[in-house]
């Protein structure tokens, strides 16, 4: 592949000259999750229904997309309140279990022009992930796709007890060359980059809210755009 000259691009962004790494979020940022996550996550709703659960929670890809890139249990402790907690672990094994299945069975995607995008990033930049997914999940999936060789390394927030974005930065900064970008979709993503001094990137094409993302230094509509930044 052609590398693209930046130095010819009238929007290179000063401001970024001096990244060494970039952080990437997974689920809205990368992979568009919602094509193997609705139809798991609709198991998981009739099987809380069997069981005298949500109920009144409208099935559609509005109300399921608002839970993509949040920790695995915010979801049932919304709609299957008072449920005990085997309950909930049961549901989150068996949408993840269908998750794993849907991804390996070709149901997923990632956003157009993905690796073409990893693959042009990962010769200047040290490249991450920072996900609040299973750690087979994600390593599932990036087999699958193609691009865990993009990748220095790559972080799901079970390996860290499920801790806010924020704070495994904290941990994992001192193995990642500065000045680091953080790229996201979701409100944590840009918290976690805020409070860590960290130049922040909203993906406006992902799962969170324009709200979500109105105070980020950057924002873009495709994934492709990041190269327009760097």
């Amino acid at each position: 592949m052609a590398k693209l000259n930046r130095e010819n691009l009238n929007y290179k962004n000063d401001e970024l000259k001096d990244v060494k790494s970039i952080i990437f979020d997974f689920d809205g940022t990368l992979h568009n999750t919602l094509k193997i996550y609705y139809p798991a996550f609709s198991s998981g709703v009739e099987f809380l229904r069997e069981h005298g659960f949500a109920k009144d929670f409208e099935l559609n890809e509005k109300n399921v997309s608002k839970f993509l890139g949040e920790k695995p249990n915010f979801a049932y402790d919304l709609i299957a309140k008072g449920a005990d907690d085997s309950l909930k672990k049961e549901v989150m094994a068996l949408v993840g279990k269908k998750m794993d299945e849907n991804i390996k069975n070709g149901l997923g995607e990632l956003y157009a022009g993905t690796v073409k995008v990893l693959e042009e990033l990962s010769e200047d930049y040290d490249l991450y992930i920072l996900s609040n997914c299973r750690e087979s999940y994600l390593d599932t999936a990036l087999d699958v796709y193609g691009i865990k060789k993009y990748f220095k390394k790559y972080f799901a927030a079970e390996t860290f007890d499920y801790l806010p974005k924020d704070e495994i930065i904290k941990k994992e900064r001192k193995n990642i060359r500065e000045e680091i970008i953080f790229v996201g979709d979701r409100h944590h993503d840009m918290e976690a980059a805020r409070i860590n001094n960290l130049k922040s990137t909203f993906c406006t094409y992902g799962f969170g809210s324009y709200e979500e993302g109105k105070d980020a230094n950057y924002k873009i509509s495709s994934i492709g755009e990041i190269l327009k930044l760097l």
